[in-house]
């Protein structure tokens, strides 16, 4: 599945959540840096994939998964609405 591709090197991520001590098994929707960071990182994986089409899902899984969001469980939303 493509959840695997978008889960590898999150380091730059983790030593953000680590350093802000914040928990970096979770995704917050509500921190405009961690949700330009997934958008780049599927945009990079998946050029294909217009910014708005990626925003659009996650925005929608925001809403659908509840917090705290564990970080593999909302990857898997985010592709699976992006039909990935």
């Amino acid at each position: 599945m493509s959840t695997s591709r978008i889960s590898e090197d999150w380091e730059d991520y983790d030593n953000r959540k680590i350093r802000d001590q914040r928990d970096r098994s979770k995704f917050s929707c509500d921190e405009p840096w961690e949700v330009d960071y997934l958008v780049k990182k599927i945009r990079a994986k998946f050029p294909a994939l217009s910014e708005q089409t990626i925003r659009t899902a996650v925005s929608e899984c925001c809403k659908t998964v509840p917090a705290p969001r564990l970080r593999p469980q909302f990857l898997e939303c985010v592709m699976k609405r992006l039909g990935l």
